[in-house]
């Protein structure tokens, strides 16, 4: 069974997510978004102190404040960055961002290293996590849901009564309406939500009380 830790970073309070095997130490980063030295102290702190091995780290999104610590993260560990091949263009707007925004973007924004599909799986230890495509919050948007653990991470698709903005490039919301109704609303009822920002919540509570779905 995987667990796992959630850090916030950024101007933008956005979750970062270390999920681990407990019994292989493996571990992959789900949109770090360490911005200061602080806060990769803080993300590198609680990886190296439980002696965990990342394998990858995945964006859910191209948008500046998931992908922000992913040079950190490569230039720490070595590892490959994932993500859909539709985030090209977000991350290439990336640096330009960083600037209007007034938050350094250590190094270049390089494109993932590997690009992921929908429907694939990721081996993580003894668990895996799939693949969900949830475009419409921007383009090449995914969610990874761990069945076994009934979590499901869905970036800015879906947050505790509320959902991603529509109106960045990319955007649109009768898309992003479609991907949480069809895919993530099929999950099971008691799935637990970890989004990149704000509270966790259930796909229970979103079906029933979400206002913006």
């Amino acid at each position: 069974m995987l667990k796992l830790e959630s850090l916030v970073f950024n101007p933008f309070a956005e979750n970062t997510y270390v999920v681990y095997d407990n019994d292989t130490q493996e571990c992959v980063i789900i949109d770090p978004g360490c911005d200061t030295v602080g806060a990769e102290n803080q993300l590198f702190g609680f990886i190296d102190s439980h002696r965990l091995k990342p394998i990858l780290a995945i964006n859910t999104h191209g948008h500046l404040d998931h992908i922000i610590g992913n040079p950190a993260v490569k230039q720490k560990y070595g590892i490959p960055v994932a993500a859909h091949p539709n985030v090209k263009a977000d991350f290439q707007r990336s640096k330009q961002q960083s600037l209007l925004f007034g938050i350094p973007f250590k190094g270049e924004c390089e494109l993932p290293d590997r690009w992921l599909s929908d429907g694939e799986v990721i081996k993580v230890g003894n668990s895996t996590l799939e693949v969900i495509s949830t475009p419409g919050h921007a383009e090449g948007s995914i969610s990874l849901y761990a069945q076994m653990e009934g979590w499901v991470f869905t970036g800015d698709a879906l947050f505790c009564r509320s959902i991603g903005r529509t109106d960045f490039a990319g955007g649109n919301y009768e898309t992003l309406r479609t991907s949480i109704k069809e895919r993530l609303f099929r999950l099971p009822d008691d799935t637990e939500v970890f989004s990149g920002h704000g509270e966790t919540t259930t796909i229970f509570d979103e079906q029933r009380y979400n206002m913006f779905i």
